[in-house]
């Protein structure tokens, strides 16, 4: 098997198609992924293949959802193996090319949602030779503390107490003491002083003055108009 596309997705339909007898596929790839003599190469198609698989384990086929349960079981001994062979890389390009590929896989599977992300966190780490923390298994907070359910100042949080009405202890009435009728001291009816009624509004005398001036314009307009002639 290599990484050819075709290949991975020929042996991936081969392994759907016979779900019924999908621990021993399983079992199979597992033991093919465990050998160190493996080249690094059909090490990395075999795992393309895993996930192809756990990928496409939720088509409608029969059976093929317990590939996502017996990979499960046996991946945290694959990504052991896969962290041995590794480490025991001389070359330091060839090693950060098997590190970057692998890791990669993860990254897909987390965005897949294959598996709870503490899980594969385990995964990368059993693959980096780094030790399980208490992180990845009981899902604690960051200064590796358990999380207090009380609330941060130490005073547990009761939603039964009361709340007070304003930031001093005062009821909020408005800014001067006074309950807020109007803005001068005098209710607020309008704008202008006078109450509004419903009536339309009268136009002012002002307003009748410009408009006996527009008509003595126009007279003087017309008789203009007459000279002229």
């Amino acid at each position: 098997l290599t990484v050819e596309r075709e290949q991975i997705g020929d042996a991936m339909v081969f392994a759907l198609n016979r779900a019924e007898a999908a621990k021993e596929v399983v079992e199979t790839i597992t033991e093919s992924l465990t050998i160190m003599a493996t080249p690094i190469p059909t090490k990395i198609a075999r795992l393309y293949l895993v996930s192809d698989i756990l990928h496409n384990s939720s088509a409608n086929i029969a059976k093929a959802s317990q590939y996502r349960t017996l990979f499960e079981g046996s991946l945290e001994d694959i990504f052991k193996s896969l962290g041995e062979k590794l480490a025991s890389i001389d070359g330091r390009f060839t090693a950060e090319s098997m590190k970057d590929k692998v890791l990669r896989v993860l990254r897909v599977w987390e965005v897949w949602s294959l598996y709870p992300s503490t899980f594969t966190q385990k995964l990368e780490c059993l693959f980096l030779g780094k030790p399980v923390t208490a992180m990845q298994e009981d899902k604690i907070d960051v200064d590796g503390a358990p999380l207090d359910p009380e609330d941060l100042d130490g005073a547990p949080l009761n939603p039964q107490d009361d709340i007070d009405d304003d930031v001093d202890g005062e009821p909020i009435d408005d800014l001067d003491g006074a309950p807020m009728d109007d803005i001068d001291g005098d209710p607020i009816d309008d704008l202008d002083g006078e109450p509004l009624d419903g009536k339309p509004l009268e136009k002012d005398d002002g307003d009748d003055d410009d408009d006996d001036d527009d008509d003595d314009d126009d007279d003087d307009d017309d008789d203009d108009d007459d000279n002229d002639d």
